[in-house]
């Protein structure tokens, strides 16, 4: 899966600083996806991105010289894991994610491995998902768990 010719981003190392930023596009991207299923609390979203937030899996998209959105992947024996992805409004649709998510894929194949990652139901992503050949594994009541066989 090439991700074709590269959208005018950079990507930068995250550091603690950073999480206060990664925390608002968050919320902003989780709230309205999980209040749509009747299964948002505020409380339990901070706590779970405290939990998952680590910034050495992080890295900050930076667009036009702002910070535009961030990526975290992590490693398992078997699979890198996209566990989060997030891009503000106004740098959506250019791109960048389709891009990202592609060289995940490409670094995943160089290293044997598949990619999974969860989704909000009702995540316009999905259809994104699909069309780069993700497959849906398994689901919940709030997401979809999908995996890209990459061999």
């Amino acid at each position: 899966m090439n991700g074709g010719a590269k959208p005018a981003y950079d990507l930068r190392a995250a550091d603690a600083g950073d999480y206060p930023f990664c925390e608002r596009l968050y919320i902003a991207s989780m709230q309205p996806l999980l209040s749509a299923l009747d299964a948002w609390d505020h409380g339990k979203a901070v706590r779970a991105l405290t939990e998952y937030f680590k910034p050495e899996e992080v890295q900050i998209v930076r667009m036009e010289k702002e910070d535009a959105g961030w990526i975290q992947i992590s490693e398992s024996e078997q699979a890198l894991h996209l566990d989060q992805i997030y891009l503000r409004e106004k740098f959506r649709g250019r791109g960048v994610g389709t891009h990202l998510i592609a060289q995940t894929a490409d670094h995943a194949r160089s290293v044997g491995k598949c990619v999974k990652l969860s989704l909000i139901r009702g995540n316009r992503a999905a259809t994104l998902y699909q069309r780069l050949g993700f497959k849906q594994e398994s689901e919940d009541r709030t997401k979809y768990h999908m995996v890209l066989a990459t061999n």
